[in-house]
């Protein structure tokens, strides 16, 4: 009988293991586990997924899904951090704002902007959001050898929990003088929520537009190849993905 069963996740002991991969995407999560050895769904609650698959090196590791945004987030590592998660992995997707950053590039955040409030649950907003670092250094070698050098990029990432932001409030003019790479709606919260308690995290993100050039907006039609459904995209996802297995082997072996 499961015991210690999350209200949410739906996990309880011996579901989670110490290495997590988190994706706001359900459907990013079968994809993921698809990566790796044998498989197997967990749990499915709530829209929220959970699986176990072992890497190459047959470390075992959970993928979960959270939804968007961090207070879904929250409430989601919360939940696998009580049942055995250490390591967490953010592996998602960001809006670019240094031009650069290209649809289809990969980012891999130093830290974070804490333009969020669910963090400060954790610390006060003077706190910052890093990346633990032997966590982002092994994510950032692992898509280096995937990837040509143009398309993967380190450094800054703004974590807003707006996504429709109104005229009068957007700080993207601010933020893009202050040369931060990107924009998502997680990251941040994660940093702070393992630095915390003492737990290890990092973040991959795949591209899907550029704010300033190709913001993700809404179809013309089901047909156009844009968003989630741009080649350069999907390919991005499934590299960031490959990057973070290879990292987790490099690591935990």
């Amino acid at each position: 009988m499961k015991r210690r069963v999350q209200p949410h996740l739906r996990v309880g002991e011996g579901d989670v293991e110490k290495v997590v991969i988190i994706t706001g995407n359900p459907d990013r999560v079968p994809l993921i586990a698809n990566a790796m050895r044998d498989p197997q769904e967990v749990s499915r609650y709530r829209g929220l997924l959970t699986y176990r698959g072992y890497t190459p090196g047959g470390v075992p590791v959970t993928i979960s899904g959270t939804g968007m945004g961090t207070p879904s987030t929250h409430i989601c590592i919360e939940e696998l951090a009580k049942v055995g998660a250490e390591h967490f992995i953010r592996v998602g997707t960001c809006g670019g704002i240094e031009l650069s950053v290209k649809t289809g590039d990969v980012v891999v955040p130093t830290g974070c902007i804490r333009d969020e409030r669910t963090s400060l649950n954790y610390a006060p907003i003077e706190y910052p959001a890093v990346a633990s670092p032997t966590l982002q250094r092994a994510l950032l070698d692992s898509i280096s050898g995937l990837l040509p050098p143009d398309r993967v990029h380190a450094g800054l990432c703004w974590t807003s929990d707006v996504y429709y932001s109104a005229p009068e409030s957007n700080q993207l003019a601010l933020w893009t003088r202050c040369r931060v790479k990107c924009i998502e709606m997680e990251s941040s919260l994660l940093f702070v929520f393992a630095q915390t308690r003492g737990f290890h995290a990092a973040s991959i993100l795949a591209v899907d537009g550029n704010l300033h050039r190709d913001p993700k907006e809404e179809q013309k039609d089901e047909r156009e190849k844009t968003g989630e459904q741009n080649p350069l995209l999907v390919e991005a996802i499934e590299k960031e993905a490959e990057a973070t297995v290879s990292a987790i082997d490099r690591l935990f072996v």
